[in-house]
């Protein structure tokens, strides 16, 4: 596999398991923009975090994709859970 379906891919499940403990810990009783820019924050850290593992000949093969590869998805998938999972607690 390579280097960018593991950042792609990595970042769906981070986004599925942030949406799942968005719902769990309550994290949007301080408000949903609180949910928000803490999935804002999560994601800026695996951008961080990825530079720090990658070496710098990956970085730069990567470009922008280091950034972007994944940045959908893990939003989309986010919210998703987060609404999926609500609804479960809620019914």
């Amino acid at each position: 596999m390579k280097l960018e379906d593991k950042i792609y891919w990595g970042r769906a499940l981070g986004g599925c398991i942030l949406g799942f403990l968005t719902e769990y810990l309550n994290l949007y009783r301080f408000g949903s923009i609180f949910a928000v820019f803490l999935a804002i924050s999560i994601y800026i850290a695996t951008v961080i975090i990825l530079r720090v593992l990658l070496d710098s000949e990956s970085i730069t093969r990567l470009g922008r994709k280091l950034y972007l590869n994944g940045s959908g998805t893990f939003f989309a998938l986010w919210i998703l859970t987060w609404i999926f999972i609500h609804n479960l607690m809620v019914s």
